[in-house]
């Protein structure tokens, strides 16, 4: 079922009768940042000569709204009553929970629940951290303990206005994915899920080989049908070989319904997708995630943030609206999250004996290998977006390097990066918004829009 008002019609005729307490076209700013993987406290706050640090700090709480996905757990492990899940992100990631607190000194107040860690330690993490952002009344959105609660907004409420955050993923885990409360059951706690539902195709030769493969190593062939089942995967017959990617109707259905519920009950409507869709290495969003951002500022978002892919994807602006299709990384400790469950030692041969050190040593082979390799990882940005009302007036572009080559106790916080990284990251996301139409250009060491 449809649920559509005409939002403009409803505000003219209201705001023409009632008292301008707040003035809705006040000029207004966005802070975006990307992926916060957080091990440790930042202590860079205990450091006042790190002035690369507190000028990014110091630009962040001038804005009138900051946000951040924060990618992992709050909690202390020494009072957790849980344990890790199997199912996790890729890694299990947790940090202290006074970590949160360094955020909210940030300047952040809205915060993304919704991502592939969501539930790395189950739904006792989620739930702690959930907690936690509200006992600091950081406004956060993306997981619930059912379906309805991780679907719905969350609100701040500014001398701007009130803005309202509604987060969902792609990507996340089986056992992540919240589920509706019925009458005679209850609801699954979990994240708010968009499912990608994926065909997969074969050419004729293709096919027939796989048609092989099949009979060789367990999988089905239905009779006639054209069709067959390998490693879980159904794969059809066809002229070419392809996979089509169609988003859930449900889930699709569900987060616009929400979008245009927060249009009618807040003034801007920020939407965040955690989608590593087509992959980390991939600067490409997929075809229908650049259609899904689009259908959501048309049913009343102001801004679309994507987080996942830990780089720099390119900026496009529709309608006079911002979609970031990666910020990149924030906050990267991927090397200090100590202990690691026996999962993770198991899986490079490790001993009981092993330490998180002799870990990550074997794993990154003192980064010849894996994140610490390439600068893509450690060089992103701070967006600052500017509206007049609804209406998007400027984009600036900080450039911040995370420290690849600082050691690794160190490496993973950002800072305003110096002239020559700080060229390459604008170059970097200047090239790469130039597919859409978004042309930035380098100034007195930032990236700007050009209208």
């Amino acid at each position: 079922m449809e649920y559509k008002v005409n939002r403009n019609e409803i505000r003219e005729s209201e705001l023409d009768k009632s008292p301008d307490i707040v003035n809705l076209n006040l000029p207004w700013s966005l802070a975006a940042v990307g992926d916060a993987l957080i091990a440790t406290r930042l202590n860079q706050f205990n450091h006042p000569l790190d002035s690369g640090f507190h000028d990014m700090v110091k630009i962040i709480k001038e804005a009138d709204v900051a946000f951040i996905n924060l990618e992992g757990s709050l909690f202390r492990l020494l009072d957790f009553k849980g344990w890790p899940e199997v199912e996790h992100g890729g890694y299990w990631q947790v940090g202290p929970p006074e970590a949160a607190e360094d955020l909210k000194a940030m300047g952040f107040n809205l915060v993304n629940c919704a991502n592939n860690h969501t539930t790395d330690y189950g739904v006792e993490g989620m739930r702690l951290t959930n907690e936690l952002l509200d006992r600091l009344e950081m406004v956060h959105s993306g997981s619930g303990m059912n379906l309805g609660q991780a679907s719905r907004p969350g609100y701040l409420e500014t001398m701007k206005g009130r803005i309202a955050l509604i987060g969902f993923a792609t990507t996340f885990t089986p056992m992540s994915r919240a589920g509706n409360t019925r009458p005679d059951m209850m609801g699954r706690p979990g994240l708010n899920p968009l499912r990608v539902e994926r065909t997969y195709e074969a050419d004729p030769a293709l096919f027939k080989v796989l048609e092989s493969a099949a009979l060789k190593l367990g999988g089905r062939i239905p009779q006639d049908s054209g069709q067959l089942r390998l490693f879980g995967v159904t794969i059809n017959s066809g002229i070419e070989t392809r996979v089509i990617e169609k988003l859930n109707v449900h889930d699709e259905g569900r987060i616009l319904h929400e979008i245009r519920n927060a249009s009618m009950l807040s003034d801007r409507v920020i939407v965040n997708s955690h989608s590593h869709e087509p992959g980390n290495e991939s600067v490409v969003p997929p075809p229908w995630l650049v259609e899904f951002a689009k259908k959501c500022l048309d049913d009343g978002a102001t801004a679309f943030i994507v987080h996942g892919p830990h780089q720099l994807r390119g900026i496009e602006v529709y309608r006079g609206k911002p979609i970031f299709y990666s910020l990149g990384n924030f906050i990267f400790h991927e090397e200090l999250y100590d202990p690691l469950p026996s999962d993770f030692y198991e899986l490079y041969d490790l001993p009981e004996s092993a330490l998180q050190s002799d870990l990550e040593n074997i794993r990154f082979k003192e980064g010849t290998i894996g994140f610490p390799s390439n600068p893509v990882w450690y060089e992103s940005v701070v967006a600052v977006t500017t509206f007049d009302g609804s209406r998007m007036t400027g984009l600036r572009l900080l450039p911040i390097d995370l420290g690849r080559r600082l050691p690794r106790s160190q490496r993973g916080t950002p800072r305003m990066a110096d002239k020559p990284v700080g060229e390459r990251i604008i170059e970097r996301v200047a090239q790469l918004s130039m597919s859409f139409g978004t042309k930035i250009v380098y100034e007195d060491g930032v990236g700007v829009w050009q209208q």
